[in-house]
């Protein structure tokens, strides 16, 4: 129910008897699927601070996390309305808008704004009825997450020097076909298995943002960060669409706004923490390399464009400029 409703009818009511009531508090459930020590789940408590100042207590917020499942019943809690907010990270886009998801292509973006582009504009609007029609959800925030970058026990400074070569990637069937065709032998395995496999040698390589690199340990059994920066993906922050449709305008301009903040703030935090990680690494012993990225992306590209004919013609174009330039 709205603020404003629940508001009124309390209101009502009191004058109907004659008495003074206290308005009753509308509580928001936002779901979040990473550990509390992350920066999203950071982001979510920031969020939560907001709004209930914002509203002097009139809403209440419930952070919940793995809880009370992972990343997809969270999505599906938010598309049933289970909860009114939840974290994404590419699944999302997956799931309910594939001709969009665009955004975490290997080898494309040059930058977290150049991806972002993807998510702005007549797509942007696109993205979301695609999200609304499929999930029920609407998109209403963007989190940046650290580029992703490859671990090795070799310096790795050209697509020359990972042919044939062992390497795990998350189960991504358009990342996969990409490193595939730069010349990696790429892998699929869990991440929880990803020490052990580079340990025992089932693996000889990884892909990941550095601050997982770190979390996971990668440095006891990786000695070089090969920067090639090649994802730049995002955290998607999604509302239940029947919540958002029910809001005042009063209240939803409140909520958007506190979003926004909240996941600038976020975005700060995440760009920050990110050469604290690189230094930390650093002194765990990793040694970065700094690769050519551009031969990478050369030889990424026929796979990038056979990928890109999939997508929705406007953001296929879009791939297809920043490829070709």
């Amino acid at each position: 129910m709205k603020l404003t409703t629940t508001r009124s009818f309390v209101l009502a009511s009191a004058m109907t008897l004659g008495v003074s009531l206290p308005v009753a508090a509308q509580e928001l459930a936002i779901a979040i699927h990473v550990d509390p020590a992350h920066a999203m789940f950071k982001v979510g408590e920031r969020l939560k601070q907001t709004i209930e100042e914002q509203t002097d207590g009139e809403m209440t917020v419930t952070l919940l996390g793995t809880e009370v499942g992972g990343e997809r019943d969270h999505l599906e809690g938010v598309s049933y309305g289970e909860y009114d907010i939840a974290l994404g990270g590419s699944m999302p886009m997956t799931l309910y808008a594939p001709k969009f998801a665009a955004a975490d292509l290997p080898f494309v973006y040059d930058s977290s704004d150049e991806a972002r582009q993807v998510y702005e504009g007549d797509t942007g609007d696109a993205i979301n009825k695609q999200l609304v029609a499929n999930g029920n959800m609407r998109l209403v925030g963007l989190s940046a997450r650290n580029p992703r970058n490859l671990t090795s026990n070799m310096p790795v400074k050209s697509p020359e020097d990972i042919q044939g070569v062992r390497m795990r990637v998350p189960e991504i069937a358009p990342w996969v076909k990409v490193w595939e065709q730069v010349g990696a032998l790429p892998s699929p395995i869990a991440w929880p298995e990803v020490y052990t496999s580079l340990q025992t040698g089932v693996i000889e390589m990884q892909e990941n943002p550095v601050d997982l690199i770190y979390a996971g340990k990668l440095y006891e059994v990786q000695d070089y960060i090969n920067r090639t920066e090649h994802v730049y993906s995002f955290f998607h922050w999604l509302m239940n669409e029947d919540f958002y449709q029910g809001l005042s305008d009063e209240d939803r301009e409140m909520l958007l706004s506190a979003i926004d903040e909240a996941t600038q703030w976020g975005d700060e935090l995440v760009a920050q923490g990110q050469e604290e990680v690189y230094q930390k690494l650093k002194d765990e012993g990793m040694e970065v390399v700094e690769p050519d990225v551009a031969a990478f992306r050369e030889a990424a590209k026929p796979a990038v464009e056979e990928i890109a004919q999939g997508y929705d013609p406007a953001v296929r174009d879009y791939v297809m400029s920043l490829i070709n330039q």
